[in-house]
């Protein structure tokens, strides 16, 4: 209860840090403010390039933000529905790992997700996202629609939920995962498309859809909040290596409040023991849970990653058949604290070195810092640090230490209901290597030196 009571009197922090971490300014403006990123070209009228990883320049890119996963292809799409009318969707399934609709609230705040496995495809189609089924088939379509209003605990079949608002505002992401080798970033298939029945009946249909729905011709907003409260947070520095933990650990990603306060410290003694609500934001999907760490060159130059990769079933291949696993994806990515951007992620196919039993060896760096036997052929996986640190490059960011800064995020995309020892399993801070065991890796700082004196194996 009194650590309840201490978080309670940071909540303040809500209104300013409503994300898992906060987006960096570059200049001495503290009012909360949201960017604007550069206007994203329409694609296929209604969907939007929304935020990237892909292009390897990590916070460089305007682009780059909200924590996207490298492997991961994203579309957005915000409009205004008019009163009345309703809102139908024709698609087809992806040639790819997984795909979704995602809706959100105005703080993209996750709220629903149309998740490939539970769509029902069109008659004399199969949904090739089903274990067991055919991935290759021809005919991929299927038909859904969207409704306004809250979430019910039964939800209709093939029904996209979004939060009913004043303005009806609506904020989509479309998701593609990992299409297959040989397809487009859309794998191979076309946009969703939008058909809107208005209030008097009459059917609405491709460009004119975009009219109808005043589809916004912009990227999806990153919210920025003040740099003096990060910074005032950031600059107490109770320890070398703040906010890192001494002994690097994963958190599980429940919300930005409470997130904040365990990664600065912030009327929070200890992470551990504490109990708060999974209510992510920062344009998450409600596929996947989170967990993060918090690292710094400060304590060690590289950092060693132990730990055993759930079975998966690999599809990049043009596998026929989607096979049964533990979970449907996984990956670990380098990024900014500050900037949410991502440097790079390696996911589960490309975590190529295992031993018998689905162990592996990844090791974090900057490239500069990279041990030698770091490499494909002593078997280890090597994933690179950004050389932004945290992603504040104001003046005095070297000065600071920002520029040591790591942050470390690992994914589970929908567990299978056999596999106990997700993420999504986890209740409380402290608990997650109990409810993960080997599926949570461990963390260890180390030196080049010390790396490379033990050999390739």
């Amino acid at each position: 209860m009194e650590k309840m009571n201490k978080l309670k009197v940071g909540i303040l922090l809500t209104t300013v840090m409503g994300s898992i971490t906060l987006s960096a300014c570059n200049d001495n403006d503290d009012s909360e403010r949201v960017t604007q990123p550069p206007k994203a070209e329409l694609t296929d009228c209604m969907w939007q390039n929304a935020v990237s990883s892909k292009d390897g320049t990590g916070g460089a890119n305007p682009m780059n933000y909200a924590l996207p996963d490298s492997n991961v292809n994203y579309w957005s799409s915000e409009f205004t529905v008019p009163e009345g009318a309703k809102v139908f969707i024709d698609g087809d399934y992806p040639y790819a790992r997984h795909t979704s609709l995602v809706s959100y609230t105005a703080k993209g705040e996750r709220v629903n997700s149309l998740v490939d496995v539970n769509i029902k495809p069109n008659q004399g189609v199969t949904n090739p996202f089903i274990v067991g089924n055919n991935r290759l088939n021809k005919e991929r379509g299927f038909k859904a629609e969207l409704v306004l209003g809250d979430l019910p605990a039964s939800p209709k079949e093939n029904t996209l939920y979004a939060p009913k608002t004043d303005s009806n505002e609506v904020a989509l992401i479309y998701r593609v995962y990992v299409p297959n080798k040989g397809f487009n970033e859309k794998g191979g298939v076309n946009f969703p498309h939008y058909k809107v029945q208005l209030a008097n009946g009459e059917i609405k249909t491709g460009p004119e859809v975009c009219t109808v729905l005043k589809v916004k011709e912009k990227a999806l907003d990153n919210v920025q909040t003040p740099l003096s409260v990060i910074l005032s947070l950031y600059n107490k520095q109770p320890y070398v290596g703040f906010p890192a933990q001494l002994k690097p650990t994963w958190y599980t990603a429940y919300n930005g409040p409470a997130n904040i306060s365990c990664i600065y410290k912030y009327n929070l003694e200890q992470c551990e023991g504490f109990k708060t609500e999974r209510k992510l934001n920062q344009w998450a999907t409600p596929d996947n849970e989170y967990t993060f760490s918090v690292i710094s060159r400060k304590l060690g130059k590289v950092v060693v990653i132990k730990g055993k990769l759930p079975q998966i079933a690999a599809t990049s291949g043009n596998e026929t058949t989607l096979a049964k696993g533990d979970i449907r994806y996984w990956s670990i990515c380098t990024n900014e604290l500050i900037s949410t951007a991502t440097n790079f992620c390696i996911y589960d196919e490309q975590m190529k070195h295992k031993d018998k039993n689905g162990f592996y060896t990844l090791v974090v760096s900057l490239p500069e810092d990279r041990p030698k036997n770091a490499t494909d052929e002593c078997g280890i996986s090597y994933l690179p640090l950004s050389p932004r640190g945290d992603g504040y490059t104001g003046p005095d960011a070297v000065e600071k230490g920002h520029n040591d800064v790591g942050f470390l995020i690992m994914r589970n995309l929908l567990p299978y209901s056999s596999f106990n020892q997700a993420i999504q399993n986890t209740k409380i801070w402290g608990d997650e290597k109990t409810v993960m065991g080997d599926y949570l890796p461990e963390l260890n700082y180390t030196s080049k030196e010390e790396f490379e004196a033990k050999g390739c194996s």
